[in-house]
Parts: C-alpha cells; sequence; structure tokens
C-alpha cells in the first residue's frame, strides 16, 4: 500500500521523514505539549525521536498511518489514523509555537475525510485529557461528539491517571453535515 499524502489548503499531511527528527524533538520536548498526551515522554530523548520516526516507516499502513504535518515550513506536529477498519482513532501532537492557528482542526478534517472516502471507515475516535480545551475544540468544530470519560495514563507525567473525555464521529452523519471547517 503506498502512503496516503494528504493536502489541505495549507497544509502536507505526509510520511515522516529522517530530516523531520531535529525539529519534532524540539517541537515535542516542551513539557506543554508532552504533557497534553497521553504517549510523549518528557524529555524527550534522541534515541525516541528517532524510534518515532522509524516506527512509522514499519507500521503497516491498512491498519495504522502516522502523518507528519508540514505547513510548508517543515514538519510541526504529527497526526495519525490507529486500528483502521470499520472504525478507527485518532491521536495527534503540534509543537507550541503553531497552536491557535487552525492547523489541527485542519489536519483532523484532512484525516476524517480520508478515513471516510478512501478507507470506508463507519466512525472515528479520539480520547483528549479532561484539561485540554484546545483538542476539544478542535474535535468538536470536526463535529466530533463527547461520549465517555475515563481515567488514562500520561507519559510525560509518570503514573499520573488524567481524566479524559471520549469522543466519537458517525461518519454516516458526518457525511450529511455542510463543512465544518469555519475560519478561525
Amino acid at each position: 500500500m503506498k502512503f496516503p499524502e494528504l493536502q489541505t489548503n495549507r497544509l502536507i499531511l505526509r510520511a515522516l521523514q529522517p530530516s523531520d527528527f531535529p525539529r519534532l524533538r524540539f517541537l515535542f520536548s516542551d513539557f506543554d505539549v508532552a504533557r497534553m498526551t497521553a504517549s510523549l515522554p518528557h524529555p524527550i530523548t534522541d534515541e525516541w525521536a528517532q524510534e518515532f520516526v522509524t516506527r512509522s516507516h514499519s507500521s503497516d499502513l491498512k491498519t495504522d498511518v502516522l502523518w507528519a504535518i508540514d505547513n510548508g515550513t517543515g514538519f510541526i506536529g504529527s497526526i495519525g489514523a490507529y486500528r483502521i477498519g470499520r472504525n478507527a482513532t485518532i491521536a495527534y501532537a503540534l509543537g507550541k509555537y503553531y497552536w491557535r492557528r487552525g492547523y489541527m482542526t485542519e489536519a483532523v478534517q484532512a484525516v476524517v475525510n480520508y478515513l471516510e472516502s478512501e478507507r470506508c471507515v463507519e466512525s472515528v475516535e479520539s480520547c483528549v485529557f479532561l484539561e485540554n480545551i484546545a483538542s476539544f475544540r478542535v474535535l468538536l468544530k470536526n463535529g466530533f461528539v463527547p461520549t465517555s470519560t475515563c481515567k488514562h495514563a500520561c507519559a510525560s507525567r509518570g503514573s499520573d491517571e488524567i481524566d479524559t473525555q471520549n469522543f466519537v464521529l458517525s461518519l454516516s452523519q458526518h457525511s450529511m453535515q455542510p463543512e465544518r471547517l469555519a475560519a478561525e
């Protein structure tokens, strides 16, 4: 299967490259970024960042796709679709310098459109920490609906169990709605 590169008005969602390593390490080493994700450790080591890039190329694209988010200046974040089948789960992280510009809203829209049109996924799930209001907004703007809450481990915070909100997007309902992206 060929890697599914996606393009929006401002972004290219592409395969991670070894040249992304320095920016990935720099942007994801920020504790404010890492603490809002379940999987980013803090601090990020060279070995972890290299493994993140390498792992993205060894994944089975039928079930897992990890994109680099590129705004024309290079790597600014990542977004992944996992356990792709009838349903899929998405997760993402964006460098702090690129927050509040609508980039993640745009990237989520592109991935949802891809999952619906190319992979025939029926629903997409995501889970965010309750304190991550920006991610709430990203998902709500893309038509996701809050479902349940639970606790989830956070790698950057050690063994803390963090309160999370689960979201789901039913793509049969999504395709009947007008474009959800408004200028931010």
